[in-house]
């Protein structure tokens, strides 16, 4: 393997907001937005690192695999929010954080990140947490990693 692209949300990032007094795991993608425009920077406060994520992805790094964050987007307010939670979380890991308007754009952004390394998909790995994302992917030789395989340890 020498190119590994993690997910943010519910991969890197274990999903905590707080809604007035109440802490929530998420929101529909209307309130998402809003949210994200109204703690800019701040929308990940909350948010904890996936600690079994973070040592898989220090083993990889540690075997000289280059790794990236992939993460579907919907605002450069939300952007911007996980950038800070990835360079306080996970500094140093990652070479790029690569941001899609969908879940849909990961195998493309996938294919053309290996081609600018010379690498092959079956050189590529996606740890992800939606499953049809990672059956998709795995049609191109792309190694699908489910963060339940990490967090489990197989």
């Amino acid at each position: 393997m020498r190119l590994a692209f993690f997910d943010v949300d519910g991969v890197l990032s274990v999903p905590i907001y707080k809604e007035k007094d109440e802490f929530v795991i998420g929101f529909t993608a209307e309130i998402w937005k809003a949210y994200c425009m109204e703690h800019g920077e701040y929308t990940y406060q909350y948010c904890k690192p996936v600690l079994p994520v973070k040592r898989y992805a220090e083993h990889l790094q540690a075997e000289g695999v280059v790794l990236f964050a992939l993460t579907a987007t919907q605002s450069s307010a939300e952007t911007q929010a996980k950038r800070k939670f990835l360079s306080k979380y996970y500094p140093g890991l990652f070479e790029e954080v690569l941001t899609v308007a969908s879940q849909k754009e990961k195998l493309d952004t996938i294919k053309i990140i290996s081609e600018r390394y010379g690498a092959q998909l079956t050189d590529c790995e996606l740890v992800e947490d939606t499953l049809s994302t990672l059956l998709e992917v795995r049609q191109y030789g792309i190694k699908p990693t489910h963060i339940s395989e990490v967090v489990c340890d197989l």
